[in-house]
């Protein structure tokens, strides 16, 4: 074989050594999480593990098998408890750990056997501390960031290739010529395989991490951090969407501004800490009367929005009054502990081919406007008197 296996060895040395390294960066830096530092942990344990091999002619044959084997047993597990933490949000399950035991145990048993016993011994072990992180991935990477599906399919390489390896022992025993250096180019190979895979798929997590994060900094960024609704700029985009595709299937789409009546009062009287859980807990009352397809939306203040999809006025009515009665049946407490109800008010606007989100919400905010001057906590339709009067606005 040309490859040449001290090569490939030092090569590890250097790229788990680099991965550790900008994983050590990086949990200085914003991207600090459990999963990654558990990674940097195995990073650095295959780096050594590894060294270990390249030092080999100038240690102990024990030293190396035991350092190395130890610290690479040590890397595959935290490498699966990355996945894990990643994918499950949870750490490796107890029978893992006694594996890694019973692994570790296993090595010094095996010092005095045969090249192709121990190798495949070890590799059976390795194998088997990766599967938890392997059947994982090709479970559930697929779902999530899309540099994940490369960990998934590095990580099946790896242990295809540690499997393998273990085959090809049980072979070479017994059909195998007495030819150790054959032995070792071919058992190399394989061995170097597997473990170039788990560092492509270490560099992989670490790109999955930075696309997640990414993720969640643009939900941060369209979500409103107290109520969990859409924000404004959001709601607006989410109902132009819904407009277009209402227009484009022959389906109506409905708009409900709800606006909570008096909350000036509450702030006044109670505080804006418990101005903020009324927000809260009315969000939360509303969400609950939605569909999945529904969409809540947080306009500014005490005012809320709500797109619905395939829903005309008489619908949209109906789930507005259903989210009022709701509200007002809350039961929650101001400053002191004493008892406080609130209500709200909700307009309600159906849109027509020729609207804009903009006209359509102000339609809604119209009707709104004529739920308060009617007494507050009710619902109001917009009629046609409305809908001109808001034409006419808006082209004024």
């Amino acid at each position: 074989m040309s490859l040449h296996i001290p090569t490939l060895v030092l090569m590890l040395v250097l790229g788990f050594g680099l991965l550790t390294l900008q994983l050590w960066m990086a949990g200085r830096g914003a991207l600090s999480r459990g999963e990654l530092k558990r990674l940097g942990w195995a990073g650095l344990a295959f780096s050594i593990g590894f060294a270990f091999f390249a030092l080999q002619p100038w240690l102990p044959g024990w030293a190396v098998l035991l350092g190395g084997n130890w610290l690479l047993m040590a890397g595959l597990a935290g490498f699966a408890a990355a996945v894990s933490r990643h994918l499950l949000n949870r750490g490796l399950p107890v029978w893992h750990h006694g594996l890694l035991l019973l692994a570790a145990l296993a090595v010094p048993a095996v010092l005095d056997v045969s090249q192709p016993v121990r190798a495949g011994a070890m590799s059976a072990a390795m194998g088997a501390l990766l599967l938890p992180a392997t059947l994982a991935s090709l479970r559930l990477g697929w779902r999530g960031e899309t540099s994940f599906r490369v960990v998934s399919l590095m990580l099946l390489l790896a242990s295809l290739a540690l499997w393998l390896r273990v085959g090809f022992a049980a072979w070479w025993l017994r059909a195998g010529p007495a030819d150790a250096e054959r032995w070792q180019a071919w058992s190399g190979a394989i061995f170097m395989l597997a473990f170039m895979a788990m560092l492509a798929a270490g560099f992989g997590f670490v790109l999955a991490n930075f696309e997640r994060m990414a993720s969640q900094m643009r939900k941060l960024a369209s979500v409103d951090g107290l109520t969990g609704a859409v924000n404004h700029n959001t709601t607006v985009s989410l109902l132009a969407h819904a407009m277009e595709r209402g227009r484009r299937e022959g389906q109506p789409v409905g708009f409900v501004m709800l606006d909570l009546d008096h909350f000036k009062r509450v702030n006044d009287r109670h505080g804006h800490a418990v101005g903020d859980q009324v927000l809260k807990a009315v969000a939360a009352c509303t969400r609950s009367r939605l569909r999945g397809s529904d969409v809540l939306g947080r306009l500014g203040g005490e005012e809320f929005g709500l797109v619905l999809p395939a829903t005309g006025a008489a619908g949209a009515k109906h789930l507005a009054e259903q989210v009022r009665l709701a509200v007002e049946a809350l039961e929650l407490q101001g400053d002191g502990g004493m008892p406080l109800r609130v209500t709200l008010s909700a307009g309600v606007a159906e849109a027509a081919k020729s609207d804009t989100p903009e006209t359509l919400m102000h339609l809604a905010d119209k009707a709104l406007y004529q739920a308060k001057q009617k007494g507050r906590n009710r619902v109001v339709v917009a009629d046609d008197w409305m809908r001109n009067s808001t034409l006419q606005s808006v082209v004024g």
